[in-house]
C-alpha cells in the first residue's frame, strides 16, 4: 500500500494554491537544515528559494544563470547546490535559484518529478506518494 502525505492548499492565494512542506539542507554539517512550506509549481523548471534560506543552510554557490520569466523578462541569478527532503525521501544535487530575501519559495519540477504528486483542487489538498 502506498503511503502519502497531504498538505492543505494555501488560501492566501485566490484561487487557493498547492503547497508542500520540505526540508532544505546545504550539505554543510556546520549548518542546521531549514523546514518550510513552498509553493508547488509544476510549471516551474526548477526550484527557487530566498537567498536568506540558502545562506541559513550554508548552501554552496554553483553558478550564475540567466532566467526568462513567463512575461518575457530576463534576470541573471545565482544558483546554489542543496538537497531537498520530503518526509523520508531526499533528492540530492538540486541547484536552487536564489531569489530576493523573504520572497516566495517555489518547488519546481526538478524536485516534483521525483514524486507522484496529486493536486486535488476540489478538496484543496496536495498529495505526495512516498512509497
Amino acid at each position: 500500500m502506498t503511503r502519502s502525505l497531504t498538505f492543505d492548499y494555501d488560501h492566501a492565494y485566490y484561487p487557493a494554491a498547492p503547497q508542500v512542506e520540505i526540508t532544505v539542507d546545504g550539505y554543510d554539517p556546520d549548518y542546521v537544515p531549514v523546514t518550510l512550506f513552498v509553493f508547488a509549481d509544476s510549471g516551474a523548471d526548477g526550484t527557487m528559494l530566498p537567498r536568506d534560506v540558502l545562506e541559513t543552510v550554508g548552501a554552496e554557490y554553483a553558478d550564475t544563470v540567466i532566467l526568462r520569466g513567463t512575461a518575457g523578462g530576463v534576470q541573471q541569478l545565482d544558483r546554489y547546490t542543496i538537497r531537498v527532503r520530503i518526509d523520508n525521501k531526499t533528492i540530492h544535487g538540486i541547484e536552487a535559484v536564489a531569489t530576493g530575501r523573504g520572497s516566495e519559495p517555489i518547488l519546481g519540477r526538478d524536485v516534483l518529478n521525483a514524486f507522484v504528486v496529486t493536486l486535488n483542487g476540489p478538496a484543496n489538498i496536495t498529495e505526495i506518494a512516498l512509497d
